[in-house]
């Protein structure tokens, strides 16, 4: 399994448009995902058209730490609050998992597969 940094990129809709609950979802979520072993961050993205429609970008160490996660969070029966509002009707399916082959952000310089930084303590 590669060694890779991954990101997973969750999609969301509220059908009712930008009403708050997605966003408030994600607060109720991030809290319990804090301390996740091979999470390195998480932001939740909101499309510019304002219409509800919402992106989760998960940043991982590796695709292992991903699929720990998954696996544990299928055991547990998908307790997410963020699941009523997962986007199924996206014809590629409401998730994407991309392996990192290289990145680049002004604050933290240059990174890639070999170069990811810690999570904060």
């Amino acid at each position: 399994m590669s060694k890779s940094p991954v990101r997973v990129v969750v999609h969301y809709r509220d059908p009712r448009g930008p009403t708050g609950a997605v966003t408030a979802a994600y607060e109720q979520a991030g809290r319990t995902l804090r301390g996740t072993p091979g999470l390195i961050g998480h932001e939740l993205l909101a499309v510019q058209e304002g219409d509800g429609r919402y992106a989760l970008m998960m940043a991982w160490r590796d695709l292992a730490s991903y699929r720990d996660w998954e696996r544990s969070l299928r055991a547990a029966g998908h307790p997410s609050p963020l699941r009523a509002y997962q986007d199924r009707t996206r014809p590629a399916g409401h998730y994407e998992v991309y392996e990192v082959h290289d990145a680049w952000y002004e604050a933290a310089g240059r990174t890639g597969p070999a170069a990811v930084p810690d999570p904060p303590a």
